[in-house]
């Protein structure tokens, strides 16, 4: 039997256009704006996936989200997923708070240099990092709205990636009928 834990994830969402580190743009007037770093040929998922194919499948992420670390550690698994449709899995090995920059625990986990924030809120220790896939399962998951110890809605992902912004969502992968 399949459990809560087992069948929870964290989803993040990242615009595609945003997924590149280093990209910078100011506004220097009304309608006058001045990009650099705009070559950049690798997003996140592409940083991700060498490190992790480099350190044994490992990595350390920062988070910069307003989620406590003891609900990312409620998660098993997270995706990481790109508005084109490609994403990467991985299992949640660990979260916690504080994240500084060019943590390192000495303990495989480490934060490619590119990806390295300055502050962030909380981090992720990722394990079984996959390669980049194309077309999330979106009808396998869904939000699930609890209220007095039950579920009260429960909301097919496809829907709420349409109509909602938030870039950070805990899911739950839909049980499959054993009738």
């Amino acid at each position: 039997m399949t459990t809560l834990y087992d069948r929870r994830a964290l989803f993040w969402r990242i615009k595609k256009e945003a997924s590149y580190p280093g990209r910078q743009s100011v506004k220097l007037a009304d309608n006058i704006e001045c990009r650099y770093n705009w070559g950049l040929d690798k997003n996140i998922l592409d940083y991700v996936e060498e490190h992790a194919k480099n350190n044994n499948r490992k990595i350390l992420l920062p988070l910069q989200f307003h989620v406590t670390s003891i609900n990312i550690t409620t998660c098993s698994k997270i995706f990481i997923w790109l508005t084109d449709d490609s994403y990467i899995s991985a299992d949640i090995y660990n979260a916690g708070d504080d994240y500084a920059y060019g943590m390192n625990d000495h303990d495989g986990y480490m934060t490619p240099e590119e990806l390295r924030a300055t502050e962030a809120r909380r981090w992720l220790k990722l394990d079984n990092v996959s390669g980049i896939k194309h077309g999330f399962p979106f009808d396998q998951y869904s939000i699930q709205a609890y209220k007095g110890g039950g579920v009260v809605r429960e909301t097919p992902l496809s829907e709420v990636v349409k109509t909602s912004h938030m870039n950070c969502m805990f899911i739950t992968q839909n049980q499959k009928d054993e009738s």
